[in-house]
């Protein structure tokens, strides 16, 4: 089995279970950061790790070697992203550093795989994109920049993260709030105080 088989299993039974990595990690004595890290980096654990981890979920290692396909045989594949440790303001704007932590993984619809790869997921604070996004949604988007389309974006303005809605004008690009009570701002074009990184392609309200 190889590691990416092992933590899609992983990650089903803790959907199934309704828990997350911090239980994991009480469950079996693992850092929470070591389960993120091997998880995005595609480790398989340790010997004594990978045991723990089956026994956390009440399986056997030829129940949990078998599983999904008798309990679960029509469970689609399913796609998770990573959530890193970065903030983008739905407001005054967050500094988005080079490097990030992952600190958890979403799962998103397979109608997403056509981007797999190349999509991150983060976390969103302010109001400036209410009604659509509130304060503490995830929000995930690719790398590919700007598309030519309309449509929400995360960019990077004046050395700040954001979320916005981006309409192409005769002008330029108008950078736009959903929330009214924040005025439009106007680009010309990308600049180095204004970059796009990628469109948000989906996102996961805060419950």
């Amino acid at each position: 089995m190889e590691a990416v088989e092992f933590w899609d299993k992983v990650k089903i039974l803790m959907n199934d279970r309704g828990v997350k990595q911090d239980w994991l990690s009480e469950k079996t004595g693992m850092a929470v950061q070591s389960i993120r890290n091997q998880i995005h980096n595609k480790h398989f654990p340790s010997f004594s790790d990978t045991m723990a981890i089956v026994k956390a979920f009440d399986m056997t290692w030829e129940e949990f070697e078998t599983f999904p396909e008798k309990k679960q045989a029509k469970t689609p594949d399913l796609l998770t992203i990573p959530v890193v440790d970065l903030r983008f303001s739905a407001g005054k704007g967050n500094f988005v550093p080079d490097y990030a932590d992952v600190v958890d993984h979403i799962i998103v619809p397979n109608s997403l795989r056509q981007y797999e790869g190349r999509l991150t997921a983060a976390f969103v604070t302010g109001d400036s994109m209410v009604p659509t996004i509130a304060d503490k949604d995830i929000i995930v988007f690719d790398n590919d920049g700007y598309d030519g389309t309309d449509g929400i974006y995360a960019i990077l303005y004046k050395g700040s993260g954001y979320v916005k809605r981006l309409h192409l004008i005769a002008e330029g690009v108008e950078i736009i709030s959903d929330n009214q009570f924040y005025k439009p701002m106007i680009e010309k074009n990308e600049n180095e105080d204004f970059r796009v990184i990628g469109k948000v392609r989906y996102h996961a309200h805060n419950v």
